[in-house]
């Protein structure tokens, strides 16, 4: 026979002498009937049976007065079960994983989608939403990858073009490029043009960086003496609206 806690005190609290005899003897019988988890398979006719026919209760009454304040009684599988948040927090507390107690108490409720942080939820559908949530950021950070991704093939693919260099180090690169901002992406693709214009220009005889050096090194933040030369930036305008139609580009794969 299992043993539970009981409060001394909750007959002197509001909402226990507030209810009819009927719903204060049936609240009480809640918390000694549910399982362990805090779950009662719906039973009016054996909850009669238990409490007496001297004792009339009814389902839509006891919701009404069992949920009048605040939400104590959650519907699930159809209103076929009711869960009792507060049986969980009365006892056991916080629930922990590393507690073999707990556990079975754990995969119950995240089972019925009424557990978030181990926190008992007051409704399962609070668990469906999060779920929700961590679909949708999931999917966020895919599009986020999805565009860095279409950004460094413009990136990989301008550089070496005006560069001249061989299309090597791919990896690295794509390493240092996965840790930049969007503002800094758009100003390494704007800056390739004017870099290699000054190298060519004032470097005396140097070579341009491999792409994963002018990422590392951050050469698209440097600052350099006008070029006197062919315009330095005759592809900005270009690479601007490749860039912010990237931006604005439809991720759900239209």
């Amino acid at each position: 026979m299992a043993k539970r806690f009981t409060d001394t005190n909750k007959y002197k609290k509001p909402f226990i002498r507030g209810l009819q005899g009927a719903y204060k003897l049936f609240w009480d019988y809640l918390y000694h009937d549910c399982d362990h988890a805090g779950i009662w398979i719906v039973d009016f006719d054996i909850a009669k049976i238990y409490i007496g026919a001297d004792m009339p209760i009814n389902k839509e009454d006891a919701i009404l007065y069992f949920n009048s304040d605040e939400i104590r009684i959650v519907e699930i599988d159809d209103g076929s079960k009711w869960f009792i948040p507060s049986f969980i927090e009365f006892q056991y507390g916080d629930l922990n994983e590393n507690n073999r107690a707990h556990n079975s108490v754990i995969k119950i409720l995240k089972k019925n989608n009424l557990l978030k942080n181990n926190k008992p939820l007051t409704s399962p559908l609070q668990g469906c939403k999060d779920k929700d949530k961590d679909k949708d950021k999931d999917k966020d950070k895919d599009k986020d990858k999805d565009k860095d991704k279409e950004l460094f093939e413009i990136f990989w693919n301008n550089y070496h073009s005006i560069t001249l260099q061989d299309k090597t180090d791919r990896k690295p690169a794509e390493k240092y490029w996965k840790e930049m901002s969007i503002k800094e992406m758009q100003k390494a693709i704007d800056n390739i043009q004017v870099y290699y214009d000054n190298i060519k220009d004032y470097g005396k005889g140097k070579m341009p960086k491999k792409a994963r050096t002018y990422l590392s090194d951050k050469n698209y933040n440097d600052e350099y003496a006008p070029y006197h030369g062919i315009s330095a930036t005759k592809n900005l305008g270009k690479n601007n609206q490749t860039f912010e139609a990237i931006l604005k580009k439809d991720w759900d794969g239209r």
